[in-house]
């Protein structure tokens, strides 16, 4: 009883006192993204500084790449934020509701992300790179300061997850433009109309991101295409179409369409029989995505740390999977994430309460500090602590241990404090905003949501995006 109370009392404070209206389970997929973040982070120094060595036979190297495995966590926060970000825009497609209001979402937006970022970074600055304070370095400043910082000048420096934020950021931008373009094609005919137009679209952007990264690793640095695109026009647009290693249109569309599958079982008619459908489906895409994971990671693994020196099966097909890695493993991740969480979000209750664990929960609203902060805390064990480790002689078992406890006692307390004490005030702030904008317009009366009939097609309806 008294673990109960502690449980709940936790989880009031995390959720700022007030019941969020949010998928549960998603709050644990957000920390199991991050935990992955971290771990491959953890095992990728500890190989580089020696604290353990990969098996080589081949079945060892299968388990021994699970210990990387977590580098793909990124992508699954690509596909998740799709799906969050997009749901006021699918439901406003298929379904007449209020289109979301431009200014409320750039606010949410900036105040969720900024604070926390921009503390973070002068703290960085401040105690590990204080050269980027030196006016020789002020160019690579101003990227990290614009979240561009996923261009070659400053890609992977300072902070290695910082990249990410910038794509994640980019795309917050973007959004309610690629929204609107959708919605004004989508939002007329009837239900079926509308899911099969918006299915096209997303397919669109789905073949955009996977088109550009072809470019951006085959052709850009080619004059084949030079034909259709003067080569010096091409560079000029590529840090905005492809930055270093993509934009990664393709994970977030993949997040939007099971958004829209999920805003359509939630409002479709008849949903119960929708829902039934959905959910026998769902313990199948889980296992495939499972499959699909694990079969890419192999290849990842591969390709990145074992190449000639383990997993021996695989080298028939060497060409193609060193040829191929950066065009079609990630969004190979991606997909995997998409039906694992297409899964989760439809399955059954034994297959969703893990990821409604309480302490997973926990982790996932802290999910944003911690991927800022652990990889700084790592490398300082490895060059400041485990020398000491190392000279008592202590065994590689014994020094992973100290290493991951390291991680455990530092870097989630001091995301909890910022958590705490930046991020929620930082949403408060955006929240109190958005409320005085919003009593500022004029009332309008409520639109009713009105559910398309399959059978009859209507005029369109004029959007109505909000400044």
């Amino acid at each position: 009883m008294q673990m109960q109370v502690f449980s709940q009392s936790v989880t009031h404070t995390l959720e700022d006192g007030k019941h969020k209206k949010s998928i549960r389970s998603l709050d644990g997929v957000r920390a199991i993204a991050c935990l992955g973040v971290v771990s491959f982070h953890l095992n990728l120094w500890s190989l580089i500084g020696h604290v353990w060595s990969p098996a080589l036979d081949d079945t060892g190297a299968i388990f021994s790449s699970l210990a990387l495995m977590g580098e793909s966590g990124v992508l699954l926060f690509f596909v998740l934020s799709g799906f969050l970000l997009f749901l006021p825009y699918a439901k406003a497609m298929l379904f007449d509701s209020e289109w979301p209001s431009l200014r409320r979402f750039y606010i949410r937006r900036v105040f969720r992300i900024l604070p926390a970022y921009y503390v973070t970074l002068f703290l960085m600055l401040l105690y590990l790179s204080p050269d980027y304070l030196l006016p020789q370095y002020r160019d690579k400043l101003w990227l990290f300061l614009t979240f561009r910082m996923d261009l070659p000048a400053t890609y992977q420096q300072l902070n290695a997850p910082f990249w990410t934020l910038a794509i994640e950021f980019q795309f917050y931008l973007l959004l309610p433009l690629i929204a609107w373009l959708m919605g004004r094609l989508v939002r007329w005919g009837s239900l079926n109309m509308r899911l099969f137009k918006l299915t096209i679209c997303l397919l669109v952007m789905f073949t955009w991101g996977m088109a550009t990264r072809y470019w951006g690793f085959k052709l850009a640095d080619t004059n084949q295409l030079d034909y259709l695109i003067p080569h010096s026009l091409a560079d000029t647009l590529r840090p905005f179409i492809f930055g270093t290693v993509s934009k990664f249109f393709e994970s977030f569309a993949i997040g939007m369409f099971v958004c829209m599958i999920y805003i359509y079982s939630q409002h479709a008619s008849p949903i119960a029989k929708t829902r039934r459908s959905l959910r026998l489906l769902a313990p199948f895409s889980f296992l495939f995505g499972i499959t699909l994971l694990c079969v890419v990671n192999l290849w990842h693994y591969y390709v990145i740390y074992m190449i000639g020196r383990s997993l021996h099966f695989l080298d028939p097909y060497h060409e193609f999977l060193e040829g191929y890695r950066d065009i079609f493993m990630q969004v190979g991740f991606s997909l995997s994430y998409g039906f694992a969480l297409f899964a989760i979000l439809f399955g059954p209750r034994w297959l969703q309460r893990p990821f409604e664990w309480s302490p997973l929960r926990w982790l996932g609203f802290i999910s944003f500090s911690l991927y800022m902060w652990h990889d700084p805390l790592i490398l300082y064990f490895l060059g400041s602590l485990l020398p000491h480790f190392q000279a008592m002689e202590w065994s590689g078992p014994a020094k992973y241990a100290a290493y991951v406890l390291w991680v455990i006692v530092t870097a989630i307390p001091l995301s909890f404090i910022f958590y705490r004490r930046i991020e929620l005030p930082g949403m408060r702030l955006g929240e109190k905003l958005c409320q005085l904008s919003a009593a500022r317009k004029p009332a309008i009366a409520a639109t009713p949501v009105t559910v398309p009939d399959s059978r009859t097609l209507r005029t369109p309806k004029p959007s109505s995006s909000s400044s």
